[in-house]
């Protein structure tokens, strides 16, 4: 089937990263391309396109609305070739390309080290970037393909993401060590709301949760302060300014060395399922497919080791099957 194409793939990147940089002078350092020939290179691609693509001003360029179109086809089709390129290669044996991963501060503090430690030493072909934001933000990122996956709570069923759900955990009263409540072996969700809290904001689906929770019961929640950062949240409950509701796994190290308690909620129990989220309009790569059986191999291990309290949610002894179809990465539920 012949194909009547008029623009090169040059002629795309440089595109992109005009568009990128909102500036020629900074495409062209960027690309090691004397500006002369970069100019020439979009004038090339506006001719064969018959449309302008740039509006020029004076502190650089902006896209016309044709631009903006070239711009996310351009991109998923370069994104396209860059994952065809490393899975034909991957055929030989060598898996290569690029992976970017998304993580949440909690789960980059649990065990991010080792899946990047262990895939780096299985897949050094591969450049592995990683990125930590809230489950929202996440997201949005795997939507716009700043992400190729993401590890994240927050099921939002967007017709553009695909879940595939790793482990539901139960959520716990993360409290200072010497209070009244700190040798309790449990504590009901009626006694939780009624607690000087420290949590995050808002528009955080844990926040949103408890609001919701205290609601129902006719309170509203007592905010010792909202603290989104991880480490500084944990810290404020280590210094006895409030509690925070956490999954085990996140404090674990920290009840390990007796700097706070993690104590059961109950009456309902809290529980939240984490999920490996990917774009359901691009398939994964075969580098993207091995970076989510390390992280389903790490999650296992986790539990089974009593590191993670929590139901796994797919069959530890048929990861490997989570592999390809119709370019998913498939979660194995048996």
């Amino acid at each position: 089937m012949p194909f009547n194409l008029n623009i090169d793939l040059r002629q795309l990147n440089t595109f992109l990263t005009v568009a990128d940089t909102g500036s020629f002078s900074r495409a062209s350092e960027k690309l090691f391309v004397a500006q002369p020939a970069l100019s020439r290179q979009i004038r090339m691609l506006e001719e064969a396109l018959n449309v302008e693509v740039f509006v020029r001003h004076g502190r650089g360029v902006v896209l016309t609305a044709a631009g903006e179109l070239l711009y996310e086809r351009a991109r998923i089709l370069l994104q396209s070739l860059e994952r065809t390129q490393a899975d034909v290669t991957a055929v030989a044996g060598e898996v290569t390309g690029q992976v970017i991963l998304g993580l949440l501060p909690t789960v980059t503090h649990r065990f991010s080290g080792t899946i990047i430690e262990q895939y780096r030493k299985r897949f050094p072909q591969v450049h592995l970037a990683v990125k930590s934001a809230m489950s929202g933000t996440l997201q949005q990122m795997v939507m716009q393909h700043r992400l190729n996956l993401a590890i994240s709570y927050n099921h939002s069923n967007h017709k553009n993401l695909r879940y595939r759900p790793l482990i539901e955990e139960q959520l716990y009263l993360i409290s200072p060590t010497d209070t009244r409540i700190s040798k309790r072996s449990e504590i009901t969700l009626d006694e939780v709301v009624e607690l000087l809290l420290v949590i995050p904001e808002e528009k955080h689906g844990l926040r949103i949760s408890m609001e919701k929770e205290a609601a129902e019961r006719n309170k509203t929640l007592n905010l010792a302060m909202e603290v989104s950062a991880w480490p500084m949240l944990t810290d404020m409950v280590r210094r006895g300014l409030g509690y925070t509701i956490l999954s085990s796994a996140a404090v674990h190290d920290m009840v390990q060395r007796n700097e706070v308690v993690a104590i059961p909620i109950t009456s309902p129990e809290i529980k939240r399922t984490l999920s490996i989220v990917t774009p359901t309009d691009l398939p994964a790569s075969v580098a993207t497919m091995k970076l989510a059986e390390i992280i389903m191999q790490q999650v296992a291990e986790q539990v089974e080791a009593g590191k993670w309290k929590g139901k796994l949610l797919f069959n530890p002894k048929k990861i490997s099957q989570a592999a390809r179809k119709d370019g998913e990465i498939t979660g194995i539920n048996e």
